[in-house]
């Protein structure tokens, strides 16, 4: 039973009322189980087939449900537990209205956490339709799909943050790039070469990414570092694994993954229209608009076209975004729906890339934050297609079974110069090389994954068991080359008009480079099973079979001279394990153990006698408690975590050139993780995670780095939090929200001296105030780096790399929702 104060109920003129009843039940509280079976659709059409079902009769008012989906609900349960399911994450809730007779009605606003009893569903796990983030208005994510199906946060034994749909609004994160700074325990580091690395738990997360589920190798030796352009207006939420994510690929994942989830087609006709202007010419426009396309609802659709132009707080860069989203879902059956969705991105800029130098001794040059040391004729034009498929049908047993496929093609065409170089300690003035490249790219990645997952009945529990299987592949045909340009650059008084090499000229002289022509190949098969030992105990047992194959046949080009390069790596039936246990310590609060294995094919490195070298592996352990309150409005987490790698490639100091690579790295990272996501109070949506870790070496080729620190660019403290408030009484129509991105000191080792090139820790603080016109317009003024602080982002090395952080900056949105 629900103990809330109702609202006055409507007029009985307004009520439509469900009524295909069976026998009215004696009574709801003394309802005898029924077996269900209501697949995911919309609320209304739930409602009926609950009716139906049970007999019991329901009462609303049929504006209330408008737009509403609801989850499916199958097995042995109480009516009014099945009812509970539907109504999850709706905003309505149900109260008796006499023997076999039920109303429900809006919960109201103030009613603080709903109590509700026991809702006694069988079995694990939470329907995929109730893990969309839209529209829910919290940061809480009720699920999440990264490691297949669908499981609240505290059912899975592993870290995981969702940055959901209301979060990447309320703070203007628009790019991947954005959204990876503002995800607790993620280290974000600019690459000179455009794009940035991504860091979790002191390792690289490369080419670790997913789109609704299906892995790709995106982002894997990718021209701009691990990051990519992709614009967020196409996604419902962005999930994130850290820790070992084996199990998602397979090949890589010692630091973890991200799933991109995309919006779908709506069951009721919803549009969104977002203006917003900002500093340094930032306008941005967005339209949003989906519904049914036919009376039966069956056939819904979803449009995003997107516009962006910008420049930025460093001189000569700019940048023009072109975003065009187009998804349909079908319900071919009332359990069976299929998905066709299609994206295009189009940029078109002028970077700045490659960072600022420092003096020779490694000390700060002060330079204007403004400072960009490129030419004025940089140019990159990057063109992507994106094609997505999925397939789901629901067994009337409880079981279900999903296909998805993804395709993406990325062009790109780049031009760029940027110095490399030290400025003499107490020069005026500086000569420094400019370094100028072309790129000619074009990768295309598919992959496709199939699982069957359920729910089975066996020594007196309801167990859970996920099979399926995976593959992607990836062709990669580039052409690239790196010159020294005849002129220099000033660094204290920079040109931005040096001419532009002809093509030729990079040709004769490159210094490296040529064509690169690389194919990657991946399979897999998996398969989880979560057992219930008893009614607080959860077993979880996976594994995957994995094979792996690249090929990469490359030119290298010195001064006009060309040496044919050819690789291959394969990797046959590597097993990849998993074993967490779940044991519930109240209906809050679950603590939990994992340990999982890791892969990661090194076939592009030669041992002495011309070998491939072995795979790098290792095992990831992970102990914690995780918390879910308020009926999921609220996630929390802590966590101890410990990484072992082991058998990473390092030069072989025989060979002096550096060619020939050896199995001896062996490195250890751990420390612990808090995260909390929700309302933590009335109205007051909080995400708050802080990480503390170390990274140690192990073992090394040279023996004197035994007992250093593996990976000096990930800090010791990290810390994000940004939370929403609004406000009650008179002001209710407004919000105020307030974040810090906050790190300790780290460091990068001079190649040339060998000394530490120190970076010091910071707090960015960022605002937001918006204000509700009315039901259908809002407006919000938020406010980055409000108190304007000066810090490096990226520390760098003497001659390049080193990276401002955005000055004080704001972003005034507007946006109609109707």
């Amino acid at each position: 039973m629900l103990h809330t104060t109702f609202p006055q109920r409507p007029p009985v003129a307004a009520l439509r009322r469900t009524a295909l009843l069976l026998g009215l039940l004696p009574a709801l509280a003394m309802a005898e189980p029924v077996a269900f079976d209501i697949p995911a659709q919309p609320l209304g059409a739930a409602l009926n087939q609950l009716a139906e079902q049970s007999g019991l009769q329901v009462i609303y008012n049929g504006e209330l449900v408008q737009g509403l989906s609801s989850p499916a609900v199958s097995g042995s349960q109480e009516p009014e537990a099945a009812l509970q399911r539907l109504l999850q994450a709706s905003g309505l809730v149900w109260r008796s209205a006499g023997a076999g007779s039920v109303v429900l009605e809006r919960a109201p606003e103030n009613s603080g956490p709903l109590e509700v009893g026991a809702t006694a569903i069988t079995g694990t796990g939470v329907a995929r339709g109730t893990i969309t983030s839209e529209g829910t208005g919290s940061y809480a994510a009720k699920g999440a799909s990264i490691l297949k199906g669908a499981h609240a946060l505290k059912e899975i034994p592993q870290s995981v943050t969702v940055m959901t749909r209301k979060m990447l609004d309320d703070q203007q994160l628009n790019t991947i790039e954005q959204v990876m700074e503002k995800t607790p325990g993620i280290t974000v580091y600019d690459s000179p070469m455009g794009g940035k690395y991504f860091y979790s738990r002191g390792f690289l997360m490369s080419g670790q990414y997913q789109y609704d589920g299906v892995p790709l190798d995106i982002g894997s030796s990718y021209v701009q570092a691990d990051s990519f352009n992709s614009d967020m207006a196409i996604y419902d939420r962005v999930e994130v694994l850290r820790g070992a994510a084996g199990m998602m690929k397979g090949a890589g994942g010692t630091a973890g993954g991200v799933n991109f989830v995309r919006k779908r087609g709506q069951d009721t006709v919803r549009s969104q229209l977002s203006l917003s202007a900002g500093s340094w010419d930032n306008y941005r426009g967005q339209l949003d608009s989906g519904g049914p396309l036919n009376d039966a609802g069956t056939l819904r659709g979803r449009a995003v076209v997107t516009q962006q132009t910008r420049h930025y707080f460093y001189d000569v860069a700019s940048r023009k975004d072109q975003i065009y989203y187009g998804a349909l879902d079908f319900d071919l059956s009332p359990d069976t729906t299929l998905g066709l969705g299609i994206a295009y991105e189009d940029v078109d800029a002028t970077p700045c890339w490659g960072g600022l130098p420092r003096y020779a001794d490694g000390s700060d040059l002060h330079l204007k934050r403004s400072t960009c040391l490129n030419t004025a004729w940089n140019h990159q034009r990057s063109k992507r297609a994106t094609y997505f498929t999925d397939l789901e049908h629901r067994f009337n047993d409880g079981w279900s079974l999903k296909a998805a496929g993804v395709y993406s093609r990325n062009t790109q065409d780049m031009e760029y110069a940027f110095p490399s170089g030290a400025v003499p300690v107490g020069a005026s003035a500086s000569s420094t090389l400019m370094l100028g490249s072309i790129y000619d790219y074009d990768q295309v990645d598919y992959g496709f994954d199939t699982y069957v997952d359920g729910r089975f009945d066996a020594f007196g529990q309801r167990h859970e068991l996920t099979i399926g299987a995976n593959a992607s592949r990836s062709h990669k045909d580039d052409f690239y080359a790196v010159v020294v340009l005849p002129q220099r650059q000033n660094v204290l008084d920079p040109n931005h008009h040096i001419p532009q090499p002809d093509e030729s000229y990079y040709l004769a002289n490159a210094s490296r480079g040529g064509p690169v022509d690389m194919r990657i190949e991946q399979y897999g098969v998996y398969s989880t099973a979560r057992l219930k030992l008893a009614e607080p105990l959860t077993l979880v047992l996976g594994s995957r079979v994995s094979w792996y194959k690249s090929d990469t046949d490359s030119v290298n080009y010195f001064l006009g001279e060309g040496t044919p390069v050819s690789t291959q790596s394969s990797e046959n039936g590597q097993v990849t394990p998993f074993a967490g246990l779940l044991f519930d310590l109240d209906d809050n609060l679950t603590a939990y153990a994992s340990y999982t294995g890791i892969f990661t094919p090194q076939g592009a490195y030669k041992t002495i006698d011309g070998s491939t070298l072995k795979p790098l592996i290792g095992q990831s352990y992970e102990l914690g408690i995780k918390g879910e309150w308020f009926d999921g409005r609220l996630n929390s987490a802590f966590n101890l975590f410990r990484t072992i790698q082991k058998d990473a490639a390092q030069d072989d100091p025989r060979c002096a050139d550096g060619s020939c690579s050896l199995n001896s790295g062996k490195v250890r990272a751990q420390g612990f993780e808090a995260e909390i996501s929700g309302e933590v109070i009335e109205r007051l949506q909080l995400l708050a995670g802080y990480t503390y870790s170390q990274t140690k070496v192990l073992e090394d080729t040279d023996a004197t780095q035994d007992g250093a620190v593996y990976n000096s660019y990930v800090p010791r403290h990290l810390l994000r939090v940004w939370a929403d408030y609004r406000l009650s009484g008179p002001l209710d129509r407004v919000t105020i929200g307030a974040g810090v991105n906050a790190q300790s000191s780290n460091y990068r080792t001079s190649p040339l001296s060998g000394d530490n090139i120190n970076g010091a820790g910071y707090a960015v603080w960022s605002g937001r105030i918006g204000y509700q016109i009315d039901d259908t317009w809002s407006v919000a003024l938020n406010g980055n780096n409000v108190f304007d602080k000066r810090y490096y982002a990226t520390i760098g090395t003497e001659g390049f790399g080193n990276f401002y952080g955005e000055p004080r900056n704001f972003v005034m949105s507007v946006k109609a929702d109707f």
